[in-house]
């Protein structure tokens, strides 16, 4: 087995199928996701896509990328980070030689300890992941390992049957379903729309920017298309995956207009519910629950196993009885004194922060 590095997209491009292959089933692992996404967040960062090659079959992609600052040196990151929140991100390994490949890189890594200062693995979930083994190599080589809880992502199972579905819900979570499907979703007043083809998701973007945007203003938050770098990437990442059958974006209207709209990534037989948006001039009328269940009956005629909410605890996750999947972020440090340096006073810092804040609890709750 040997290992190339790649920093620059356009020579992967030959390989895009087989990195398809090893993307398991997760849409944020696929190679229109991450190019797009180093498209726009990638100035002045450096591209360092690992890979593993068995002969000439290409059996492991690691994608990450190198930031440098003063505070922590060099730091090897999760292509897809930072404010895209690119979830059940990992490894991209080939089963059969997967045990392999990890002890390559996490010995290749080992040893070139003086190209790198700091791991960095944003949110990724605390167990189960080629990650987490990698990380756990590491440590058996002399590394240091570091975790911190992230936020929960959370996964709704779908049961056979509506019916089943509606059992499995509160008494009075089932009460307002049943209300909402047959005062509204159930009559020629509610109409779902789904996107699926490159051009029809260019053609609905505008809906779901506009529906998001108004929802945030109404409660006095910027929305993610604030930023000009996202309001590139989100429709061009979601367009490259609708040429593979990989987007939907839902679009539910009321009385002719859209009331509510959400952008799905699909992959094998799980919707990934990345974005939303609703009208604020509406909510009487519920929209969010309406789309709710809208795209829940959807993502079940489509045969799909379960709809993913991703990272995030907003109590409507746990309302309609997804469950956590915890996870953390992790920092790997190598064994060598400025790297452990940097480590102990980042570690100093953020433990002042834990205080401080623990300090400012007890004070407000006096």
């Amino acid at each position: 087995m040997r290992l190339q590095c790649f920093n620059n997209f356009d020579d992967l491009s030959p390989h895009q199928e087989a990195w398809e292959r090893l993307s398991g089933g997760v849409p944020f692992r696929r190679m229109a996701w991450l190019a797009n996404w180093w498209r726009q967040y990638g100035a002045g960062q450096r591209l360092a896509i690992q890979t593993v090659w068995q002969d000439d079959q290409l059996v492991a992609i690691v994608p990450w990328y190198q930031h440098e600052s003063a505070a922590s040196g060099r730091v090897l990151r999760l292509l897809g980070d930072g404010p895209v929140c690119t979830d059940y991100a990992d490894l991209l390994l080939h089963p059969d030689h997967a045990e392999a490949s990890i002890q390559l890189l996490a010995d290749s890594l080992a040893n070139s300890h003086e190209d790198w200062d700091l791991l960095e693995l944003e949110n990724i979930p605390a167990s189960g992941t080629h990650l987490a083994t990698l990380a756990e190599q590491l440590t058996a080589l002399n590394c240091r390992t570091h975790a911190t809880e992230a936020l929960n992502c959370w996964r709704l199972a779908l049961p056979e049957s509506w019916d089943a579905f509606e059992m499995a819900q509160s008494k009075s979570h089932r009460k307002q379903i049943r209300r909402l499907l047959r005062r509204v979703l159930e009559t020629d007043r509610a109409k779902l729309h789904i996107a699926q083809t490159p051009e029809a998701v260019r053609l609905a973007f505008p809906t779901l920017i506009d529906l998001h945007m108004r929802r945030r203003k109404s409660l006095d938050q910027p929305g993610c298309f604030a930023s000009e770098a996202f309001a590139r990437f989100l429709p061009e990442a979601a367009i490259a995956l609708a040429e593979s059958g990989h987007c939907e974006l839902l679009t539910l209207e009321l009385d002719g207009e859209a009331i509510a709209a959400e952008i799905h990534f699909v992959d094998g037989n799980i919707s990934f519910a990345y974005q939303a948006g609703i009208d604020p001039e509406r909510l009487e009328e519920e929209p969010g629950s309406l789309m709710q269940i809208a795209m829940i009956q959807h993502a079940m005629h489509a045969g799909r196993q379960a709809i993913d909410f991703l990272r995030g605890d907003e109590p409507y996750k746990p309302h309609w009885r997804a469950t956590a999947t915890p996870c953390v972020t992790l920092r790997v440090v190598p064994n060598t004194a400025s790297a452990r340096l940097r480590h102990g006073l980042w570690s100093t810092g953020n433990q002042l922060k834990s205080w401080v804040k623990a300090g400012l609890s007890l004070t407000s709750a006096e």
